[in-house]
């Protein structure tokens, strides 16, 4: 399948492209993805710094995906960064949203403060926080696992059946394809990558509790790359996804950050804790528009959403304010391990290498105690 932003086809090819294998998506994106003139593309301080990474000192890579909160839903108020908090105070497990006058796309006008949420806060302080990283599609979670894993969706929408092929299955290249050609070794805890054809039945996307992922930490045989998707292992309560208590989100991502930093791989490794998509959060930061679909639809980027990078190298108590998105984490990993681009979204994106300093001590260890959540 051709990426969608750089071929220029008719709406009924489009279409014939989606139908593959023994599924098809239903797609409403109403056509093809073109470039907004002016698209931010990386410095050249930022190329410069891709080569500065020292050989074989990142061999492990972790992305763990919470769901449906913006920046300034849980971090509005954080020193340093471009925040700016709702009037409202967020319940624990929001049921509804408090709606504003002339306020649209806002399910939520709420904020929530440090108290509730003190580890994802410990967390920023001790590591680095990223207030300017955006989610990739003005879409809802699929499209946004997607271009996370792939640099490229294929539908504008969730889709109505199992996430899974072949109920749904395409034939587009992802970033586990590319591990393979390197001989690098991945895993995929929810199943993020279950609807692409070319993986379908492979061990390492069948997993759906967390217990060999404790154990290798433990042990020391943690992946080359790793993908957590929170609301695909355990449904609300580990994503955040509303009306789940936003306590046990924030448990089930600080017992996954524990045991990679007690684990014996934890100088080799490089952490992103991220949300999929904004959920209907307040924020007060419009996204950049740099790509639209060919009905003149906005589609990327979505919403601003939190991304914390955990590392020994994480630059402590550093906010970055430079553009990023999902897609950027592709790059990252890319750059670390030297892989081909996917697509060129990922080739033109920024990086967030500037998170990292390799010439720092690195940074120690340390628990956090999980919270006493309400029912």
């Amino acid at each position: 399948m051709q990426n969608l932003k750089y071929r220029s086809i008719s709406r009924r090819d489009f279409l014939r492209m989606l139908m593959v294998a023994s599924g098809s998506i239903l797609v409403s994106c109403g056509g093809l993805a073109t470039e907004i003139p002016g698209t931010p593309k990386p410095t050249e301080t930022e190329i410069q710094s891709s080569t500065v990474i020292p050989s074989n000192v990142i061999k492990n890579v972790i992305v763990i995906l919470q769901e449906n909160h913006s920046f300034d839903s849980l971090f509005a108020t954080y020193p340093g960064v471009e925040g700016k908090s709702a009037p409202n105070v967020c319940s624990d497990a929001p049921t509804k949203g408090i709606p504003k006058t002339g306020q649209k796309n806002i399910g939520f006008y709420c904020s929530y403060n440090e108290k509730q949420i003190p580890n994802y806060w410990q967390l920023a302080r001790n590591f680095t926080l990223c207030d300017n990283y955006f989610s990739e599609a003005r879409a809802p979670s699929f499209p946004n696992y997607q271009l996370l894993t792939t640099a490229q969706s294929t539908t504008m929408i969730d889709p109505f059946s199992h996430w899974a092929c072949p109920s749904v299955c395409v034939d587009i290249p992802a970033l586990p394809n590319r591990l393979d050609e390197r001989g690098l070794t991945w895993r995929d805890y929810g199943g993020l990558f279950a609807t692409i054809k070319s993986l379908a039945g492979r061990t390492e996307i069948l997993t759906k509790t967390m217990d060999s992922f404790y154990q290798d930490a433990s042990k020391g045989t943690l992946q080359n790359v790793i993908w957590i998707g929170a609301y695909l292992m355990g449904g609300i309560k580990n994503s955040g996804h509303p009306p789940a208590n936003i306590c046990d989100a924030e448990n089930f991502a600080v017992s996954i950050i524990n045991a990679t930093m007690a684990s014996p791989q934890w100088s080799s490794t490089l952490l992103f804790l991220i949300w999929d998509e904004w959920g209907g959060f307040y924020d007060h930061v419009v996204p950049p528009l740099v790509e639209r679909l060919g009905n003149g639809r906005p589609y990327r980027y979505g919403y601003r959403v939190p991304c914390i990078v955990v590392s020994p190298y994480a630059r402590k108590g550093f906010v970055s304010h430079t553009l990023s998105s999902h897609v950027s984490i592709l790059k990252t990993i890319e750059i670390i391990f030297n892989i081909k681009p996917l697509t060129e979204r990922d080739s033109d994106a920024h990086s967030l290498l500037e998170c990292l300093d390799f010439v720092q001590p690195p940074l120690t260890p340390f628990s956090l105690p999980l919270s006493g959540c309400s029912s």
